[in-house]
């Protein structure tokens, strides 16, 4: 009475070239000395996903894959870029990773159709720098590197996303704080399939690589969801 049991248990897994889905089933039963059964065997369960080199290179790990993480965007960080996936939540119809109304994003793991993704929404011929934004940079949501990014789901040229420009706020030489929001350039319906953004680069790029970080540490395979929340 009182006391807390605790057990630790390691399992471990050697995969090959594939991946090593591990079920993993417990089963408590309670009894007292010289009594009835007191309830019946309580049984759960659950799966692990192990690979070694396939969803990061040059490491090995597991994960809990029915489980759906989610990617904080800090304002603090990254600015009009973060401002930028909020707006798109809020006013387009697809909702990207707002947990509650949209659906999960899912990582694209595919290099080469990355690239593609942003050449088309995002390349030299398609996007004119803005000479008053610091640094200027085309950014895009939904990420080239998911699934749902605009030029898998029928847009080729960015100009059909909806349009939005970060909005200078201050000039202390600190980009989040001096480009915090941003604002719609001209008309847009809301059942755009993706929001082009004029972003300056510094946060474009960190956002960017916090996503690449965030994928290393869920371990996220190709086509595995996550939700994305922008925070303070």
């Amino acid at each position: 009475m009182g006391q807390r049991l605790e057990k630790t248990y390691t399992i471990s897994d050697t995969p090959t070239t594939t991946y090593d889905y591990l079920d993993v089933t417990y089963e408590l039963d309670i009894d007292a000395p010289d009594a009835d059964q007191l309830t019946p065997p309580i049984s759960w369960g659950s799966e692990v996903r192990c690979d070694d080199k396939l969803s990061i290179a040059n490491t090995s790990g597991c994960v809990v894959p029915w489980t759906t993480p989610t990617l904080f965007v800090s304002r603090a960080e990254y600015g009009s870029s973060a401002d930028m996936i909020e707006w798109a939540q809020q006013n387009l119809s697809g909702h990207w990773g707002l947990k509650g109304t949209g659906a999960p994003v899912h990582r694209l793991q595919n290099v080469k159709q990355r690239d593609a993704n942003r050449q088309a929404l995002c390349g030299s011929s398609k996007f004119t720098k803005d000479p008053a934004i610091t640094n200027d940079t085309c950014d895009e949501f939904p990420f080239a590197a998911t699934y749902e990014s605009g030029a898998l789901n029928g847009v080729d040229h960015g100009k059909d996303c909806a349009q939005v420009t970060a909005v200078r706020a201050d000039t202390t030489g600190d980009n989040a704080t001096d480009w915090p929001t941003i604002t719609p350039v001209g008309p847009f319906t809301g059942e755009e399939k993706c929001v082009r953004g004029h972003i300056p680069g510094t946060l474009n790029s960190y956002l960017g690589s916090a996503y690449g970080n965030f994928i290393q540490s869920a371990r996220l395979a190709d086509n595995d969801g996550f939700w994305l929340r922008v925070t303070f």
